[in-house]
């Protein structure tokens, strides 16, 4: 049903994150539903698909859309286990569980595939800022929204939602998306509590991040409470160590085998426009992508959905009778400097490196090879199909390979021995560790790339395979690091938790106030216009001081029986996003 409208992880499960993902009605239904119905913004390069996802690249809200008929099961396979329930929590922030409690949890907003944020009109009928000064937005609840158990959702939903996941009133509670939350000054209901009045002590850019998820707030006050910090964090714990028996979405959990399947069956209470017509929702527990593949092959499992490699890709297209989507994903590489070295505090020394590294010749030799036009990311904080990307990169011609403009540059900073053995005015030589996660094939080509391009520099690269990246990232064991971030649809947020040095993860210790400034005035504007003008212009600044290139976005890959209708890939949140409007096709 829904995905959930998220912003920045907290620093812990960015580490876990890029961790992660280094390795790698019983009448029939139409696909059209009150969640995401828009076309995408163009074809994207890198993008390929087959059958009925052959134009996921242009339209990847409505591509792969059919009617479908009562009954059948869908098994979709999840790559770990899911070991928390509270989704809001920061150590069960994980999108494999948000994928498996997209059909079970209501939300105010959800996230398209064209990483759009767009109203849940099942749960909301509107969500309004009903003024600036203060910021006020006014939620209108649907009057047939409830919980499985017949309780309505209403306000006590929203402000739990608040409480819970604010610091001010449950700091134990350990959410992971306390920015927001931490603005507001009250929450109140009106109607029966179907209306909802959000008033922020301090406006807040991305509200629409907010009250997504909500859990059950008559359920809370049973288990714990609602009414101290106490009862807050007892509440909160509750729901992160119980597996559900409620629901406010299409489907309710029957069952779970731990280590091997979460089965979910249609929720006779589901109170939306789309009601599911499967029988039977399974995701199956599969850790390695190879099983994932034969299990698909062997029809155990219907829809596979990861970042795959060349011979999965390849392994993929082998078996018959599936449509199949590879295009960018959320996920994008990049190389960071660790500005904590002596060596590396210099930015000339970090431009001529960015210069003189060629990113379509790493592409060329990583995900080129199955993905043949991927081309280079020139923005940090917006994806390539986001509304406000634009090419802040290309105009400082850092990643463009050119060696003879790094030698300049150089030069003129009065460097010895460029082109031979590099050394500063202080007569040091220049060596330096590219790190990457041990095991990944595709980031250690990166930095033999890197240390092949740097030789012309006289540079000496040395690629360096990490058990830990966290670890060594986090206490900044590092000269050069090739590892992911993560895109969200709310581009502030994120941008703050990665280079904010007051409240982001800071690994490469980059010390920019005025692009902390833009990026803190864009958090509190209520325009959109001037949110994308505020971020494009720190996207500036961080680009100008050398400190991270951005390679590529990394490719996803979806696959799915031909006879299954509605299920797309979504790189923010992944397929399961309109889960109740998957089924088997009709015709």
């Amino acid at each position: 049903m829904r995905g959930y409208a998220r912003k920045a992880l907290t620093a812990s499960a960015v580490i876990a994150a890029l961790t992660l993902t280094s390795c790698t009605s019983s009448k029939p239904s139409t696909s059209a539903s009150s969640r995401g119905t828009s076309s995408g913004a163009g074809q994207v390069a890198g993008t390929k698909g087959t059958g009925t996802m052959a134009d996921c690249g242009i339209n990847p809200n409505t591509c792969n859309s059919g009617k479908t008929k009562p009954g059948g099961t869908v098994q979709y396979a999840i790559p770990e286990n899911v070991t928390g329930w509270n989704v809001n929590a920061a150590n069960s922030a994980n999108v494999d569980f948000e994928q498996v409690l997209a059909g079970v949890l209501p939300a105010a907003y959800n996230i398209g595939p064209d990483l759009k944020p767009f109203l849940e009109t099942d749960v909301l009928s509107s969500a309004t800022m009903a003024s600036t000064n203060p910021q006020t937005i006014v939620y209108q609840i649907k009057s047939n929204a409830t919980w499985n158990d017949g309780t309505p959702i209403d306000a006590n939903d929203f402000v739990y939602a608040w409480k819970a996941n604010s610091l001010t009133y449950c700091p134990k509670c350990g959410s992971a998306f306390t920015a927001g939350y931490n603005l507001i000054k009250s929450v109140s209901g009106s109607d029966n509590g179907k209306t909802v009045t959000v008033i922020f002590g301090s406006p807040f850019a991305e509200w629409q991040s907010l009250f997504s998820p909500l859990y059950p707030a008559h359920l809370a006050a049973q288990h714990g409470g609602m009414a101290d910090a106490a009862g807050l964090a007892r509440s909160y714990m509750w729901f992160d160590t119980t597996v559900p028996s409620y629901s406010g979405g299409p489907y309710d959990i029957q069952s779970v085998v731990k280590d091997t399947a979460i089965t979910e069956v249609p929720n006779p209470k589901w109170y939306g426009a789309v009601k599911p017509t499967l029988s039977k929702l399974i995701f199956r527990v599969i850790t390695e992508q190879g099983q994932q593949v034969l299990a698909l092959q062997n029809n155990e499992l219907q829809a596979i959905y990861f970042s795959p490699t060349a011979d999965i890709v390849q392994a993929v297209n082998r078996i018959g009778g599936l449509d199949t989507f590879l295009g960018p994903g959320a996920s994008w590489e990049h190389l960071d400097f660790n500005e904590k070295n002596p060596l590396l505090a210099d930015r000339q020394l970090r431009s001529a490196i960015f210069t003189a590294i060629d990113r379509q010749a790493i592409i060329d030799r990583t995900i080129g090879e199955f993905v043949p036009d991927a081309k280079a990311l020139n923005n940090h904080m917006y994806a390539l199909s986001q509304s406000g990307y634009q090419d802040n990169v290309s105009p400082t011609g850092q990643g463009a390979g050119d060696v003879a403009k790094a030698k300049s540059i150089l030069t003129a900073a009065g460097y010895t021995g460029v082109g031979t053995a590099l050394k500063n005015k202080a007569g040091n030589a220049v060596h330096i560790r590219c790190s990457y996660q041990a095991g990944s094939t595709i980031h250690q080509q990166t930095c033999e790339i890197v240390q092949s391009e740097l030789a012309a520099l006289g540079i000496s690269v040395a690629p360096t395979a990490v058990a830990d990246p966290g670890g060594a990232l986090a206490s900044g064991d590092f000269d050069l690091f090739d590892f992911v971030w993560i895109f969200a649809p709310f581009p502030v947020s994120n941008a703050q938790a990665i280079f904010d040095r007051s409240g982001g993860v800071d690994f490469g210790g980059n010390d920019d106030p005025a692009m902390e400034s833009l990026l803190k005035q864009a958090s509190t504007a209520t325009d959109p216009d001037a949110v994308r003008r505020l971020v494009n212009q720190a996207d500036v600044d961080l680009t100008n001081d050398a400190y991270e290139l951005p390679l590529y976005q990394k490719p996803f890959l979806i696959a799915a029986r031909a006879n299954i209708a509605n299920i797309r890939g979504n790189s923010t949140l992944g397929p399961t996003y309109n889960d109740q409007a998957w089924g088997i096709r009709s015709n």
